[in-house]
């Protein structure tokens, strides 16, 4: 058991089908003399090499695959309403902004005509219970459905 089998490097090349380069890249730790080689550590070297080298690739499917599938549940919920594209976001504020500005306009006539009704108007109270209507309904818009716009 205690016996040392020395190997040359072309022999060690030759054995784990690699260059003459690799091989002294590898084993260089194990190294007897120039040119020879311990031939048991190498062999468990390249065991580990190979390996670890496996281990690389499994991780590097793992990340694929857990990337995969985030992005399918991603465009899954895309699907069920759940996100929706920069675009249309846009156009959904850009929508609500017009309604909103609209409305605020709109309420500078109606203070103007209840002001000009009332004789003794509290022209405070006016403004406030329109700008809270307005407000109200914004607070009620309802965006489109990210399912129409597909």
């Amino acid at each position: 058991m205690g016996e040392i089998i020395l190997i040359n490097e072309k022999q060690l090349a030759k054995q784990f089908l690699i260059t003459e380069r690799q091989v002294r890249t590898l084993f260089k730790n194990f190294k007897y003399e120039p040119g020879v080689y311990l031939y048991t550590k190498c062999v468990k070297e390249y065991i580990k090499q190979i390996k670890s080298k496996d281990g690389d690739h499994n991780l590097e499917d793992q990340k694929l695959k857990k990337a995969k599938r985030e992005t399918q549940e991603f465009n899954l919920k895309i699907l069920k309403d759940k996100y929706y594209p920069d675009d249309v976001v846009r156009g959904m504020l850009s929508d609500m902004l017009i309604k909103f500005k609209s409305q605020l306009l709109s309420t500078s006539r109606k203070i103007t005509i209840e002001v000009e009704q009332n004789e003794k108007a509290n022209i405070k109270k006016i403004v406030e219970k329109h700008v809270l209507k307005s407000l109200e309904e914004l607070e009620k818009y309802d965006p489109p459905s990210n399912k129409g716009d597909r």
